[in-house]
C-alpha cells in the first residue's frame, strides 16, 4: 500500500477541526491556538515568516497565521498555486495590512497555475487604501482565480484598494471566471473599495455573510472585466446580510450569456437594508435567464428613485421574484423592463413605495400573482405595452392612484379575481381598474367604494368584463362598442323604473354603445311592449332604445344583454 502523504493527511484533520471548533468565529480560545500548533505545518508568527510561507508553499500544506505580531504588514499578495492548502487565523480582524506601497491585495488562489481544494479561514485583512499607488488597481481582499474546490469562511476584509472606484476599485472576495466549486461562507466584509463579494465562476455559494458600507454591489453575480460583466452560473446567494453601499443594488447581476451557456441563480432569504439603491438589479446591456428571487427582506432607509427589485436588462428569461417583502423604496416595489419573457412575479410584499407597486413595461409571457401592495405613491400594478401577462389573485389597498392600469394597444391580459380597496387617494379622479388597452379578460375581481368609480375603460377596446363586483353605485364606466360586459354586481346596463310618457313612448339611452344590436329584456312592460326600435351612433353602433308600449304613463324596467 503506498504511503499517504503526511501534509495531505494533516490538511484534512485540520479542516475538520476547524469546524467542529468554530475556528474563525472570532472566540479567541487559546485551546484553539494550541490544537493548531500540534497539526499545522508552518506556524506563522512574523512578516518574513508570512511571506517566505507563501513564496514556498507545498501541495497539503496547513498553515496557521497567529495574533502574536499582528497586523502583519504585507508587501505584495500572498499566493496560493497549490492542491490542497489550508489558511487557518485566529479571527483577528486586522491580522493581515498592506506595507505602504505594497500595491497588492490579501490573497490570490490559483494565479500562476491552477489549483484545488484550499480553504482560508479566520483571517483578517486590511487593504490599507491611503498608502497605496492610484495606479494600481483591483487589489482584492482575496481572489480566487484559476482554481476548484475553494473554501473561504469566517474571514474579515475591509477598506480594499482602490478605494471607492467603481469597476477596478478593490472587492473583497472576487471569484473570477476561471473558478469552479467556490463557498463564500460567514465571512464579514465592510468598508469596501467597490464591491463586497462578486462571482464570475461556476457553482459558487455565497451564504451566511454580513457585508455593509462599500461601493457598488454588495454581493455581485459577475464580474466587471475589460468592460464586460462576466457572469457566474450556477450561483446561490442566500442568507445574507447586506446594506449601506450608496451606488449600487445589493445584489445584482448584468452582462454577458451565463458562463457555459447556461446556469442557475438563486438570490434567496437575504435581508437589505440602508442606502442603496435596488435590493436585486438584473441590469445593463447583455442577457440573462433562469434566475429566482426568492424570501429576500428588504428595506430602503434612504429613498433614491429606485425599484426594490429591478429588471431592467435587455434580455431575460425564465425569471422568477416571489415571496420578497420590499419596503420604503422611492422607486417602484418591483420593475420589469422590456425584454423580459417567461416571468413569475408572486407573493410578494410591497409597503410604502414612492411609486408604482408593480410595473411590468414591455415584458411578455409573465404572471404577476397574490401579490400584496399597500401605500403607494402612483398605481398598484401598471402594465405599459405589455402582452400576454396573467394579473391573478392580488391584494390592493391605500393606493394614491390606480389599482391596476393596463395600457398599449393589443395586450392581451387576464386580470382576475384581484382585491382592490382604498385607492385614488390622491388628487384626481382615477379608478380601481384602468383599461386602456385591447383584447384582454377582466373578471371576477371585486372593487370596493373608494375615491373613483371601479373599472373605467378609457381607449380600450374588444375587452370582455366578466362577473365583477363593486359596492359602489354606477361602478362601471366601459365606453367601447367592441367590449362585452356580462354578469357584474351591480349589473351593467340595467335600466329600472323608465317613464313611459302619455303617448306610451319611453327611450332607454344605453351605458355602452354596441357595435352589434343587443338583445333587450324587460320586467314591468307597461301593458306589453309593441315596439322596439334602436338608435344608432355615426359610426353606425347601437347607443339607445325607442320603445312603444300598451299603457301610457306607465312604468318600464329594461334590461339590456350583449349578444
Amino acid at each position: 500500500m503506498p504511503d499517504i502523504p503526511r501534509r495531505r493527511v494533516l490538511g484534512g484533520t485540520a479542516g475538520l477541526a476547524f469546524a467542529l471548533t468554530g475556528w474563525g468565529a472570532g472566540d479567541g480560545r487559546a485551546n484553539d491556538t494550541r490544537r493548531m500548533r500540534t497539526i499545522a505545518d508552518s506556524v506563522v508568527t512574523t512578516t518574513d515568516e508570512l511571506e517566505s510561507t507563501f513564496e514556498n508553499l507545498s501541495s497539503g500544506e496547513t498553515v496557521l497565521i497567529t495574533a502574536k505580531n499582528a497586523p502583519y504588514r504585507t508587501t505584495g499578495w500572498l499566493d496560493i498555486d497549490a492542491d490542497d492548502v489550508t489558511v487557518v487565523g485566529p479571527g483577528v480582524r486586522t491580522l493581515i495590512k498592506s506595507a505602504p506601497s505594497a500595491n497588492a491585495g490579501g490573497f490570490r488562489i490559483g494565479h500562476r497555475r491552477h489549483c484545488s481544494n484550499v480553504t482560508i479561514r479566520g483571517i483578517g485583512f486590511d487593504g490599507n487604501p491611503d498608502e497605496q499607488s492610484i495606479f494600481t488597481k483591483l487589489c482584492h481582499g482575496i481572489v480566487v482565480k484559476d482554481a476548484e474546490d475553494v473554501t473561504l469562511a469566517g474571514n474579515y476584509v475591509t477598506r480594499t484598494h482602490p478605494y471607492h472606484e467603481h469597476s477596478t476599485g478593490g472587492s473583497g472576495i472576487s471569484a473570477e471566471p476561471a473558478s469552479r466549486n467556490v463557498r463564500i461562507v460567514g465571512n464579514r466584509i465592510e468598508d469596501i473599495g467597490d464591491r463586497g463579494i462578486q462571482v464570475g465562476g461556476t457553482r459558487v455559494v455565497v451564504a451566511r455573510n454580513v457585508v455593509t458600507d462599500g461601493l457598488d454591489r454588495s454581493i455581485s453575480c459577475d464580474v466587471w472585466r475589460n468592460g464586460r460583466h462576466r457572469q457566474g452560473g450556477n450561483i446561490a446567494v442566500i442568507g445574507n446580510v447586506l446594506g449601506n453601499n450608496p451606488e449600487g443594488s445589493l445584489v445584482g447581476m448584468g452582462g454577458d450569456d451565463l458562463t457555459d451557456g447556461g446556469g442557475y441563480v438563486v438570490i434567496s432569504d437575504n435581508l437589505g437594508f440602508g442606502h442603496h439603491k435596488s435590493f436585486c438589479h438584473l441590469g445593463f446591456e447583455g442577457t440573462v435567464r433562469n434566475v429566482r428571487i426568492d424570501g429576500n427582506v428588504s428595506v430602503q432607509e434612504r429613498r433614491d428613485d429606485y425599484s426594490g427589485i429591478s429588471l431592467d436588462i435587455e434580455r431575460a428569461e425564465h425569471v422568477t421574484a416571489v415571496d420578497n417583502d420590499l419596503y420604503g423604496y422611492g422607486g417602484r416595489g418591483i420593475n420589469v423592463s422590456e425584454g423580459i419573457s417567461d416571468f413569475v412575479v408572486s407573493r410578494n410584499r410591497i409597503r410604502n413605495v414612492a411609486s408604482d407597486g408593480i410595473r411590468i413595461a414591455g415584458a411578455e409571457d409573465g404572471v404577476v400573482a397574490r401579490n400584496t401592495v399597500s401605500g403607494t405613491g402612483r398605481t398598484g400594478i401598471i402594465l405599459e405595452a405589455a402582452r400576454y401577462v396573467a394579473v391573478e389573485g392580488n391584494r390592493f389597498r391605500d393606493l394614491e392612484r390606480v389599482g391596476i392600469l393596463a395600457a398599449g394597444g393589443e395586450t392581451f391580459h387576464e386580470i382576475s379575481d384581484n382585491h382592490v380597496r382604498g385607492f385614488a387617494t390622491g388628487k384626481g379622479h382615477e379608478a380601481g381598474m384602468l383599461i386602456q388597452s385591447e383584447r384582454n379578460l377582466v373578471r371576477h375581481n371585486r372593487i370596493y367604494r373608494s375615491g373613483g368609480p371601479a373599472i373605467v375603460e378609457g381607449n380600450g377596446a374588444n375587452n370582455l368584463y366578466d362577473g365583477n363586483w363593486s359596492d359602489a353605485k354606477r361602478p362601471w364606466h366601459i365606453r367601447s362598442a367592441t367590449s362585452r360586459v356580462r354578469d357584474h354586481t351591480p349589473a351593467f346596463d340595467v335600466h329600472r323604473g323608465v317613464s313611459v310618457d302619455g303617448s306610451g313612448r319611453a327611450t332607454v339611452e344605453f351605458e355602452k354603445p354596441y357595435a352589434t344590436r343587443p338583445k333587450l329584456s324587460f320586467g314591468r312592460v307597461g301593458g306589453g311592449v309593441r315596439g322596439v326600435s334602436y338608435r344608432t351612433t355615426n359610426d353606425g353602433d347601437f347607443d339607445a332604445a325607442r320603445l312603444t308600449v300598451a299603457s301610457p304613463d306607465s312604468t318600464v324596467d329594461v334590461f339590456v344583454e350583449p349578444v
